[in-house]
């Protein structure tokens, strides 16, 4: 019998507990566990990761109602075990957060806009916009990236290393995809230094330098992240990216599921995953960082 039973987030009553705890038997027992003796802290942790996917998806209303979740099997956990239970906490243990903004606006620039930014800015300028939309590069690190050395790098090892310019001095790799071999070719032939930066500047006139050139045209440089991270999804999911097919947050776990003709919790886990590895090859690690360029 279920009595009434405090959490973090006040009393839960009986048939509040109940309604909860049989959500999570349905979650369990599509894993295998079908007894209460196999309930394992590892696997409500998991379960409130699940539920943090479905805030990020849209499909869960609010970070509050998730936490209540992972807290009703607490409650249940607890008094099976006589208080023995280890709590699990939805924030700290699983990363239940507020669902994050996502935009409606998709700021990845096309290939015909790359493709014409290419003619007007001069073929330095023009090796970086590709070097940031095929590996994804800030600014800064595609103007400090030694590409004669990314080269041999890729050659080597089928990767380059990010090391330059990096926000937060986080090092990290990124993985050659066709056509990498040649931007890199090409951004080599440019370089007369260390780096795409002539000799003859510091970053600082550089960047100024390459800005005043950019504005006049309306291009900017941040778009071509936008455009590796929506191209990767592609490549990652085998669908496209929710913000270039235009799913609004509400529908895009369903459309995906259509796309992929695969189950709606399948989905999540797809896209869960895809925004994670995206968010780390653009030098984050959390998945809201993914959602501003998907969508």
């Amino acid at each position: 019998m279920i009595v009434n039973a405090r959490s973090h987030n006040g009393y839960q009553t009986k048939r509040d507990l109940a309604e909860r705890w049989k959500i999570f038997t349905k979650w369990a027992a599509h894993r295998g566990v079908n007894k209460m003796e196999n309930v394992t802290r590892e696997l409500v942790v998991e379960y409130g990761q699940y539920q943090q996917r479905l805030i990020d998806a849209g499909e869960r209303q609010g970070a509050s109602t998730a936490k209540n979740y992972v807290s009703a099997v607490n409650s249940v956990m607890r008094l099976a075990t006589k208080g023995q239970w280890q709590s699990v906490y939805p924030g700290r243990d699983c990363g239940i957060q507020k669902r994050r903004y996502l935009p409606t606006e998709n700021k990845a620039m096309s290939e015909t806009r790359h493709q014409s930014a290419q003619q007007k800015l001069g073929e330095r300028i023009a090796c970086m916009l590709e070097l940031q939309r095929k590996f994804g590069l800030r600014f800064k690190e595609s103007a400090l990236l030694n590409a004669a050395g990314a080269l041999k790098e890729a050659h080597l090892r089928g990767y380059i290393t990010v090391k330059a310019g990096t926000k937060g001095g986080r090092v990290r790799r990124v993985a050659c995809r066709p056509g990498s071999i040649a931007v890199l070719e090409k951004a080599t032939a440019v370089q007369d230094g260390r780096s795409m930066i002539p000799e003859t500047m510091t970053y600082i006139e550089f960047r100024r330098a390459c800005y005043a050139q950019a504005h006049p045209t309306g291009i900017r440089f941040h778009s071509e992240r936008h455009h590796y991270a929506q191209e990767r999804y592609q490549e990652i999911t085998g669908a496209p990216a929710p913000i270039a097919a235009g799913w609004g947050r509400k529908q895009r776990i369903q459309r995906l599921a259509e796309h992929l003709q695969i189950t709606e919790e399948d989905a999540v886990k797809i896209d869960s995953a895809a925004r994670l590895r995206i968010s780390k090859e653009l030098g984050h690690g959390r998945v809201e960082v993914a959602n501003a360029y998907l969508g």
